[in-house]
């Protein structure tokens, strides 16, 4: 049976408020210690980054003669060997610091990512819907932006070193190995961030604050009946 009040105001035809339910606040607590895993995961990859080159550059030697020297006495075979695997030395050497110049725009990206993913931890937590999800669709365009310019980077050094295969080469199509590397790796990023973007979306749209709104009464005394 309706409370004496509500039956009241039913009765004189008036209209009976509706207040929905709040969302939850986990939903934007949710993606603060989603955007928290982000954050730790891009330091991971910014301290990487950042640590690689320097090991690369301190470990490595950039002359093959530093692992094997001339063989100043063998035979003509065996230098013709030693010329092929300098040649080889010297392309992998040049292949690995072009991938370091990649290793360092990732460390770049990464701590810019990590430093957004910073601010947008403790507006989501705090429930500050509108500026979070603003923040977090930012972070998403620059996770994007970013992944698609290392793809180029990565598109223009290749995804393997420019090495003398040899015949057996011949039985493999390279060039569309490269090629397939570079859609994939396209596709797997732009995948990605669109998954991202749902998540976003989904949580925007569950956090939205309810809004309240009348119910008209089924009691119409001051109407007509309807002939």
């Amino acid at each position: 049976m309706l409370p004496l009040p509500r039956l009241i105001m039913a009765m004189v035809g008036a209209e009976a408020p509706y207040a929905p339910e709040e969302p939850s606040p986990w939903w934007l607590k949710g993606l603060a210690i989603f955007m928290a895993l982000m954050v730790v995961f891009m330091l991971f990859s910014t301290a990487s980054g950042i640590l690689s080159p320097m090991l690369v550059n301190r470990f490595m030697p950039e002359d093959f003669e530093d692992i094997e020297p001339y063989p100043e006495d063998g035979t003509e075979e065996e230098k013709a060997e030693w010329d092929r695997s300098n040649e080889e030395w010297d392309a992998l050497v040049e292949y690995i610091d072009d991938m370091m110049g990649v290793m360092e725009f990732s460390a770049v990206h990464s701590g810019l990512l990590a430093i957004m993913g910073m601010f947008c931890i403790p507006v989501l937590w705090r429930g500050d819907r509108e500026l979070g999800v603003k923040l977090v669709g930012a972070w998403i365009g620059v996770n994007f932006l970013g992944g698609m310019g290392m793809m180029w980077m990565m598109s223009r050094i290749g995804f393997m070193p420019k090495f003398d295969y040899g015949p057996e080469a011949e039985e493999v199509d390279l060039d569309f190995i490269e090629t397939f590397s570079v859609i994939a790796g396209y596709g797997q990023i732009l995948l990605c961030n669109v998954l991202l973007l749902g998540v976003l979306v989904l949580v925007a749209s569950q956090s939205k604050p309810a809004t309240s709104f009348d119910i008209p009464s089924g009691f119409r005394p001051d109407e007509p009946p309807q002939s």
